[in-house]
């Protein structure tokens, strides 16, 4: 997706089309970064990641508006489903990329630019929002195509032509390639996809080990295969990082249960249920300590979860020193049957009313709608 946030956040908002702006956290926060940044924005130097004081050094003009996961999750499932209409074999990379496998599928979807321009189309008429469609026998020479056809466009590599494509492009653009070993790479003299091409298999792997083999086949085009196996999640988590280190066990709980609010309502609109409850505590000297506990019964409510992190949460908070982050998992997942897990009435109407509580916040934000510990919340932000 092109600047999937950015993007989300312009439909609610038009008056943001046009205009230099990030998603990111609250400037007043001095750990504040850039979550996403519009091409606008980019044109001023702005990136993610990039600290949000910086980002306002470089654009004065600058919009900062602070990201609602809960609606860009609402908009990734919605395209999630349009993936899996056009192929059971969909692989989401993240909340805003993913892979299809759509071999053999010709005679449904026609050749391949014929098939990324109906799935371009889809997601457009589904959700009024852009995207870019890579095309290629691999998923890393796809990747790459899509990163080459931004904003909004498409690109095919038709099969025997990857290495003839890859050639001349940066190795910045291969997925997976960080500073350091772009850094390491170019003391090495190797700036262009060609040149690893170059190097050969053999010296590639003598001086960088796997990594340098991997490197090798990627720039002639081999990289991973196009078909996978599609990845069953195995837990949903959230962590969040403190504007500053805190001891005040109000507002971390406040926190927690914020944060176990967000992973539950997740849980549940995917239609599952969970077992396994985990807490994560980072201290100010970055010492970290994780906890879990295993339920008896799956289940899918915030009450019960928040219960058990609670007093996790409580029982790892065992020094007095400032709290820098924590964060919520849920694990060991079953798909929802109701006739087996809501055995009694009461159960099944608790359920339902989370349920409508969840339709109400992705419609109307988050917010729109506090409980228990969350209240405590309001009046500090």
């Amino acid at each position: 997706m092109d600047c999937f946030f950015v993007s989300v956040e312009r439909l609610k908002n038009p008056a943001l089309n046009g205009l230099p702006m990030v998603v990111g956290g609250d400037p007043k926060e001095g750990r504040s970064v850039v979550v996403s940044a519009s091409y606008e924005a980019r044109q001023f130097g702005i990136y993610s990641a990039m600290p949000i004081r910086l980002a306002l050094h470089s654009c004065t003009d600058l919009i900062i508006v602070l990201p609602d996961f809960d609606i860009y999750q609402y908009y990734h499932r919605k395209i999630e489903g349009i993936l899996r209409t056009f192929s059971p074999l969909v692989e989401m990379a993240s909340i805003d990329e993913g892979y299809i496998d759509l071999s053999g599928t010709d005679r449904l979807w026609g050749p391949p630019m014929e098939a990324g321009e109906r799935l371009r189309w889809a997601i457009k008429q589904a959700t009024q929002l852009d995207c870019t469609v890579g095309i290629a026998s691999t998923k890393t020479t796809a990747k790459i195509a899509s990163q080459k056809a931004k904003p909004s466009g498409m690109l095919w590599v038709p099969l025997g032509v990857e290495s003839m494509f890859l050639a001349p492009l940066s190795i910045k653009l291969i997925p997976g390639i960080g500073k350091k070993m772009t850094k390491l790479l170019h003391s090495f003299g190797l700036t262009h996809i060609h040149q690893i091409a170059s190097a050969g298999e053999l010296l590639m792997t003598s001086t960088l080990g796997a990594m340098g083999r991997w490197l090798w086949h990627i720039s002639i085009g081999y990289g991973q295969s196009p078909s996978f196996t599609v990845r069953q999640r195995k837990s949903i988590s959230t962590e969040i990082t403190f504007p500053s280190d805190t001891t005040d066990k109000t507002y971390i709980i406040a926190v927690l249960h914020r944060l176990i609010e967000r992973v539950s309502s997740q849980l549940r609109g995917e239609r599952k249920v969970a077992k396994t409850i985990g807490i994560k505590l980072r201290y100010e000297d970055f010492t970290t300590v994780n906890r879990a506990f295993t339920l008896s019964q799956f289940g899918s409510s915030d009450f019960t979860f928040f219960f058990h992190a609670k007093r996790l949460m409580l029982s790892a908070m065992d020094r007095r020193v400032g709290i820098r982050l924590i964060g919520v998992k849920l694990s060991s997942f079953d798909n929802v049957y109701q006739a087996e897990l809501f055995d009694e009435e009461k159960q099944l109407k608790r359920y339902g009313r989370l349920v409508v509580i969840d339709q109400i916040r992705r419609r109307f934000g988050f917010n729109s709608l506090l409980m228990g510990e969350s209240v405590y919340l309001a009046g500090k932000e």
